[in-house]
């Protein structure tokens, strides 16, 4: 939400307390309750996609963080393996394509650590009758596939969250458009039933319609400068002046 809207917002807050502390005096007006009824629906609403557009992705990078380290590690486990069986075997193709660290996978773009991976799993899948001695086993491999499957849900979380973003602010620059229409079109104009017999709340409803800008530095005022005087010097005792 941006610093105008919650400026506006505070003004729908202050105009509702207004009219909720004087439901009597308009509540038989039935055009008046309704536009009242329209009205606080909108500010609901835009209290709610407030929530909503209220995004932590601090989370989100810890948990992506995580969950790369972990892919990258049990890739490094199983490409040790299977490098350690071409060198053996004197596959040297196989040998350069499972020379990696756990650093090499982990300092990777995200779709680069999830490709050298996929290759890992892929390349022990299709030896893995060879693989035993080695350490490697179909549990490994279901882990292994199951930790980049799981990498790469929440890679794709950010991309998300800026699409859900972009949706919740399109829906909240909505709802103030309607719930200023219903002030401005239908409460503002009923108000002037009210003037004859009800001053004081018409006067309360149009103060509470003015935004306050809550940004604005509000420095509190330099002091009074004390008056300046000036005085006669002191005359030492015992001395006169001349005259």
């Amino acid at each position: 939400m941006t610093t105008k809207q919650q400026n506006k917002l505070a003004m729908y807050l202050a105009v509702k307390a207004v009219l909720d502390s004087n439901n009597s005096v308009w509540q038989s007006l039935s055009a008046f309750a309704d536009g009242y009824a329209d009205f606080t629906s909108h500010v609901t609403q835009i209290q709610t996609l407030e929530l909503s557009q209220v995004t932590d992705s601090t989370g989100i990078a810890q948990d992506k963080k995580q969950s790369k380290a972990a892919m990258a590690t049990a890739a490094q486990q199983i490409s040790a393996a299977v490098h350690a069986y071409a060198v053996k075997t004197k596959n040297n193709t196989l040998a350069n394509e499972t020379d990696f660290t756990v650093s090499d996978l982990t300092g990777d773009r995200d779709a680069e650590a999830i490709k050298d991976c996929q290759n890992i799993h892929d390349l022990a899948n299709t030896n893995l009758a060879s693989l035993g001695s080695y350490g490697v086993t179909a549990a490994k491999l279901t882990a292994l596939q199951a930790a980049i499957d799981g990498f790469k849900a929440i890679v794709s979380k950010p991309r998300d969250n800026i699409v859900a973003g972009a949706t919740v602010t399109q829906a909240l620059s909505d709802e103030f458009d309607a719930a200023d229409e219903t002030l401005s079109e239908i409460l503002d104009g009923l108000m002037v039933q009210f003037e004859d017999a009800n001053a004081k709340f018409v006067s309360d409803y149009n103060n509470a319609r003015i935004i306050v800008d809550r940004s604005a530095s509000h420095a509190s005022p330099n002091p009074p400068t004390p008056a300046t005087t000036t005085a006669k010097p002191a005359v030492p005792t015992g001395l006169t002046t001349k005259p």
